[in-house]
């Protein structure tokens, strides 16, 4: 695979740089030289309340409309590019978010991630749906660490809080359009305004379509290709409607509808460890970015939702009300085995109806206390979709092998209640907790092609947890502090349905629960902003996939083969330290960057369920047990970061922003952190596997505006050195490894006007 040139050095250069920054403005504010830029004041809702970020005692990466234009950021996958300690990869069709290293190795459509997603203030469980293009965004704010006080549901990682546009006092809005190499085109656009004195408006559409970079190999000629493939098309519109009721009373009606359809991660092209003799060039591939099907893959998900927010001001604070009702339905057809041969085909599709009602009341209870009561009800319905059975397993002439129907109910409810108090002027302390109860029903069986039903299995299960937070904070000097925190986070147990096409019970994994120690240090100054912060996170009862065996076999004891379902590892330690600096040294010039140094491995784990490889014959070997004691998470690179730089310069005519930014990591297992295993060679045994190698990511654009600032054009290109990388990495079938290449080096323009 290609890799950076920079390697390791860069890495440890760009960890440099970013600590040398960071201590420049500081030296320079010592010299008594008067700032000459004045930055943006930075404002969160990290605890459910609008703050300023360095009076938040918990790290949160912010970046607003105007960063993630700059840093070339387009889909949700792209927020690792710039939110520290952030990685954002997919196992299969399923998007997994991680932060500082807390992920999940399970997944399906009926599993939520436990990095919680919220947009607009309401929650998604969907790791399909997320899988969207950021149109018109306001702002992603990254909360790192458990959120189970305030975001609680299923955040022992975190939260992403996603804010879009929405309406306004005055006519504003915006129009641009994109083209760019692989015939990528984007149609965006925003306009908001007043329809009255007491009621406005906002209105977006998105549109993007390109037909894919992946080469599609000729299924007769070894080394030469067909056509570029791995569509990918997005389809949003989002309306917002916001009145007066009373002069205390603010209602916002609001419709949404996405359409993502991303092909590219629906290619499972085997390449390495292949295990069935014939399948040899140029029936498969040869090579990481190649593909080959037989039944054209298919990955897409179509999001309805609904949602009004009351925003009650009463004498005593803010009483706001969150009511959602979202249906969606998320499809998946692929050719498991890669190739040109007709061995196999799967389709999947499910449909999701999800209501959710919560309530926060921000009440000001005098001068120094600060109080936040608030409560949820939950439910999510997901199950076959108009009467397809999930997963159909096709064989050869696409004959039907066995269909799979299942559904879930997950009914939740949850209060919490968070207190800060100011003990003096710049001495403050916070509690919170949050109390919650989870239930879930899950049915599932099998039917062959004359009908008849096997591996039935039925489940009810539930948990109750309870998540409390305390932090402290003081203030040092005008907007600097320091704090230190200790969180709690929850995550629900889960289903699989292997375990009754094995003939066994159904049972769930238990909750996942994370304990995390924080201190930290922020100030935001008239020309720059730095915050650092040091994290250690006990980690335990991780929900993994585990093997079993199969029970009732008429050969005796064990030898009837192995399941794979749901279960818990017993132990994960996470620590590391985050840094990241926003500087404006000169008008017109803004300097930012940012490093994460993690540890994340798993502790006592000899039992884990892995894929290795054989050393007699390289094949691989999947459902092995093997030790991941001490070994690398996954999705948790040591070192990663970015750094970046804009420049606007005046112009006889208009302006010029020159802007560039590079976002790297050190190696990682991007959704699979298997060993070679103990019948590898000896050399291999205890090396992990599926592991992207370092890189680094070159951004950068060229924008000239006109003078009256409504109008502007773009030049662009990301990826600019032409790294390969990866979306995905995975094997354990007797097809072999496979995995999506991202995308190569682009370029393109971009046109737009705003008012």
């Amino acid at each position: 695979m290609k890799r950076s040139g920079c390697g390791k050095a860069v890495l440890f250069c760009g960890t440099a740089l970013v600590f040398a920054t960071a201590a420049h403005p500081a030296l320079a504010q010592s010299q008594g030289e008067p700032p000459s830029s004045t930055l943006q004041e930075v404002v969160v809702t990290a605890q459910r309340r609008s703050e300023r970020l360095e009076e938040v005692p918990m790290s949160v990466s912010v970046v607003n409309n105007e960063a993630l234009e700059m840093s070339n950021v387009v889909s949700f996958q792209d927020i690792g590019r710039i939110a520290v300690g952030t990685q954002i990869n997919f196992s299969g069709a399923f998007l997994q978010p991680a932060i500082r290293g807390v992920s999940t190795l399970t997944n399906g459509n009926f599993v939520e991630n436990n990095v919680s997603i919220f947009v607009d203030g309401f929650y998604d469980p969907s790791s399909t749906t997320i899988n969207a293009d950021l149109a018109n965004v306001a702002d992603v704010q990254v909360l790192k660490g458990p959120q189970g006080a305030l975001y609680g549901r299923n955040a022992t990682g975190g939260a992403i809080l996603i804010n879009t546009l929405g309406p306004s006092t005055t006519l504003t809005g915006k129009f641009d359009a994109t083209y760019s190499r692989f015939d990528n085109k984007i149609l965006n656009g925003f306009i908001a305004g007043p329809i009255s004195d007491r009621l406005r408006y906002s209105v977006s559409g998105y549109y993007r379509h390109t037909p894919g970079y992946l080469k599609q190999i000729s299924p007769t000629t070894v080394g030469e290709y067909v056509d570029r493939v791995g569509k990918v098309s997005m389809l949003a519109t989002r309306l917002k409607l916001q009145a007066d009721v009373t002069d205390d009373l603010v209602a916002t009606l609001g419709y949404s509808y996405g359409y993502n359809q991303d092909n590219r991660i629906a290619y499972y092209s085997t390449y390495a460890h292949v295990g069935i003799p014939t399948l040899v060039p140029p029936v498969r591939v040869r090579r990481v970015g190649e593909v080959a099907f037989n039944g054209e893959p298919v990955q897409y998900a179509i999001k309805n939702q609904g949602t009004l927010k009351l925003a009650w001001n009463t004498p005593h604070g803010t009483l706001t009300s969150y009511t959602g009702y979202g249906d969606s339905v998320q499809k998946n057809n692929f050719d498991f085995d890669g190739s040109y041969a007709d061995l196999t085909f799967t389709n999947i599709k499910f449909r999701q109806s999800t209501f959710q009602q919560s309530v926060d009341y921000a009440i000001n209870v005098g001068e120094k206390l600060d109080l936040i009561v608030g409560g949820l009800y939950y439910r999510d319905f997901i199950r076959n979709s108009d009467g397809q059975a999930a997963p159909a397993i096709f064989g050869p002439n696409h004959v039907l092998s066995f269909n799979t129907f299942s559904r879930q109910v997950t009914e939740a409810w949850a209060v919490y209640l968070d207190a800060t108090y100011q003990l003096t002027d710049r001495f403050s302390v916070a509690a919170g907790a949050r109390y919650s109860h989870d239930e879930k029903s899950f049915s599932t069986y099998n039917r062959r092609p004359d009908s008849s039903v096997y591996a039935v299995g039925m489940a009810d299960d539930s948990w109750n947890s309870f998540s409390p937070r305390v932090t402290a904070r003081y203030e040092l000097a005008p907007r600097t502090n320091v704090y230190a925190s200790w969180s709690r986070g929850f995550r629900t147990g889960n289903f699989s349905g292997a375990a009754a096409s094995a003939g066994l019970p159904v049972v769930a994994s238990e909750p996942e629960k994370i304990d995390a120690y924080e201190i930290g240090f922020k100030t935001a100054q008239s020309n720059f902003r730095f915050e650092t912060a040091a994290f250690y996170y006990d980690y335990r009862d991780l929900n993994v996939n585990q093997v079993v065996p199969i029970p009732n076999c008429p050969q005796g004891p064990g030898l009837c083969g192995v399941a794979t379902i749901f279960g818990n590892a017993p132990k994960a330690e996470v620590y590391g330290l985050d840094v990241e600096l926003t500087y404006s040294p000169i008008d017109n010039l803004n300097l930012h960057g940012g490093v994460s140094l993690l540890h994340a491995r798993y502790r006592n784990y000899p039992n884990a369920l892995g894929t290795g490889v054989n050393a007699a014959n390289t094949l691989n070997v999947a459902n092995q047990i093997q030790d991941w004691s001490d070994k690398q998470m996954a999705r948790a690179p040591e070192v990663s970061g970015n750094v970046g730089a804009d420049y606007t310069m005046d112009l006889p005519y208009g302006s010029l922003l020159l802007a560039a930014n590079v976002n790297f990591t050190s190696n990682y297992a991007i959704n699979n952190p298997s060993l070679y295993g103990p019948a590898a060679p000896a050399d291999l045994r205890g090396k992990q596997r599926f592991q992207q190698g370092a890189y680094a990511l070159l951004n950068g654009q060229v924008t000239w505006t006109h003078p009256s600032e409504n109008y502007y054009v773009q030049v662009f290109g990301t990826n600019l050195t032409d790294q390969e990388y990866l979306l995905n990495y995975n094997g354990g079938s007797p097809f072999g490894d496979y995995s999506a290449m991202a995308e190569p080096l682009s370029y393109g323009v971009k046109v737009g006007a705003k008012f």
